[in-house]
């Protein structure tokens, strides 16, 4: 008999048996109990997420003598001949190879024709609906507004960015959620019992985690390790199977990386890549890492949602605290910027290489030498007199001008730290688009002052401040300071004395009285 693949084999067919969409579920379920069924629906989100499936036990649960729940009952005449290919009352038409106007014409031709079952419903599933033409769209626009009291239309889309407006307002709309990594292990288990296969838990979290969200991948990355493991899923297996490297030597290679070992980075670089491993892979493993490091710096429950196994998770969290946050903001940008570079490049190893280097020897404000500590502004209070190497002392004055550095109050304090707590908790705006996913990890690295009614927050000249200074981050920082405190939000830099800037400031601060040979 033909081996039937997992994500086949396991194919949901209730909505009980959905994962990770009880929004949609629980809306399409109540509309088959209150006999309240649309006449156009628009499934859209991620491959993988159950959009298909979803649409195919909607067409039979309308079609059901006796919904259970609102599910078909996969018992009735009518659930029976819809599992027959020989049944004409669900059509499945894949758009991208049916987008013509001519097809589109044809379909609105055929769907005045009743259903063969009495008081039943003819459905017309559209996959991959944006790959319609315009003159297609434009063929489909009427039917869909009034289609005939039988006929239903569910439409199925990866790039809803791409349906016209016109057809986004006949269609009752559904978006389909990536499946949390928790539920995606909860499943595997279920499946991995259900063909008698042995497992270790971190191998689940490994797969889960390489399925990113997508049931049918995770499946299908399951299905081989199966057959690869010979139905005892290992850790390791896994890792052969994803064509990854140990974490443990990942993880080593991210340490020698921040802490600006570049000799060991590049030897174990040297290592990993003639041993045939992808060099896209190896970057993408080690801003995963970076990502880790902040989520474990910043996040006391960090374990729980990063899903590392016990012992990496202890060495991770001793790394995080040799490193500052800036510097592990301007790694992970550096490492995250080479999917673009790698797809218009053959020399993918340079590229990578000429990275790790980079971000090693990246220094942070932390990581300067003393001379070149940041000095926030205005901050220091000058002496009367000063010695400064090559400088004359100035004369006396009666009156040195003196600018207290402002010291932060509690107040400052409490209303900063609201603040990180909401950017912090505000995940589903990150999710949307609506700010940068790096912000709070940004706002953590500042330092607040309540200067009159406003709230001065003090930056690295680095990577947080740029973070920061986006006009929707800054914007979205502003009304939350507002709301919590009514004061205005002001986002300034520290100050970095170097050779190119020292000068100016010292002239700043003794007027005159400061002469340079």
């Amino acid at each position: 008999m033909a081996y039937t693949s997992l994500y086949r084999r396991f194919r949901p067919d209730t909505f009980d048996k959905v994962i990770g969409q009880e929004h949609i579920v629980k809306t399409l379920k109540n509309q088959i109990i209150n006999h309240a069924v649309s006449h156009a629906y628009l499934f859209c989100g991620t491959r993988g997420t159950g959009k298909t499936s979803v649409a195919k036990i909607l067409a039979r649960a309308v079609n059901c003598l006796e919904p259970v729940g609102g599910s078909p009952c996969g018992k009735c005449e009518s659930c029976m001949e819809m599992k027959l290919s020989t049944n004409f009352d669900v059509m499945e038409i894949d758009a991208a190879s049916n987008n013509s106007v001519d097809q589109i014409r044809d379909l609105t031709e055929k769907v005045q024709f009743a259903p063969a079952r009495e008081n039943g419903y003819k459905v017309y599933i559209i996959d991959e609906v944006h790959m319609l033409s315009k003159s297609a769209f434009n063929a489909l626009l009427k039917t869909l507004e009034e289609p005939p009291l039988h006929a239903i239309f569910i439409l199925c889309t990866t790039e809803v960015h791409q349906i016209p407006q016109t057809i986004l307002s006949r269609c009752l709309r559904f978006d389909f959620r990536l499946i949390p990594t928790k539920k995606l292990v909860d499943h595997l288990k279920s499946v991995y019992n259900a063909v008698g296969a042995k497992y270790d838990e971190d191998a689940l979290m490994l797969i889960a985690q390489a399925g990113a969200g997508s049931v049918r991948d995770t499946l299908s990355i399951a299905d081989m390790c199966l057959s690869y493991c010979s139905d005892n899923v290992t850790y390791n297996g896994v890792l052969e199977v994803l064509g990854q490297s140990d974490p443990k030597s990942i993880l080593s290679l991210t340490g020698d990386i921040l802490t600006q070992n570049t000799a060991a980075a590049l030897e174990k670089i040297a290592k990993i890549c003639d041993s045939g491993k992808s060099v896209q892979i190896l970057a993408s493993g080690i801003a995963e890492n970076i990502r880790n490091l902040l989520f474990i710096k910043k996040c006391p429950t960090a374990n729980r949602y990063i899903g590392l196994p016990s012992e990496l998770f202890d060495e991770a969290d001793r790394l995080q605290k040799k490193i500052d946050t800036a510097k592990l903001l301007s790694a992970l940008d550096i490492f995250t910027s080479l999917e673009g570079e790698f797809r218009y490049t053959s020399q993918a190893r340079i590229i990578f290489e000429a990275a790790v280097v980079k971000a090693a020897l990246t220094e942070t404000a932390e990581a300067l030498p003393s001379s070149q500590k940041n000095v926030s502004v205005p901050k220091v209070a000058p002496k009367e007199t000063a010695k400064v190497e090559g400088v004359i002392a100035p004369k006396t004055k009666a009156e040195v001008k003196k600018t207290d550095a402002p010291k932060p109050d509690p107040r400052a304090l409490k209303i900063w730290s609201d603040v990180i707590a909401t950017v912090a908790n505000d995940s589903e705006m990150s999710l949307k688009g609506e700010y940068d996913s790096f912000l709070k990890f940004a706002v953590s690295d500042g330092e607040p002052f309540v200067e009159g009614d406003k709230l001065v927050v003090y930056f690295a000249d680095g990577q947080p401040f740029i973070i920061v200074d986006k006009p929707e981050n800054r914007a979205l920082i502003k009304k939350i300071v507002l709301d919590l405190s009514g004061l205005e939000f002001v986002a300034k830099k520290k100050l970095v004395l170097s050779d190119d800037n020292t000068k100016s400031y010292l002239k700043s601060l003794f007027d005159n009285d400061l002469k340079i040979k």
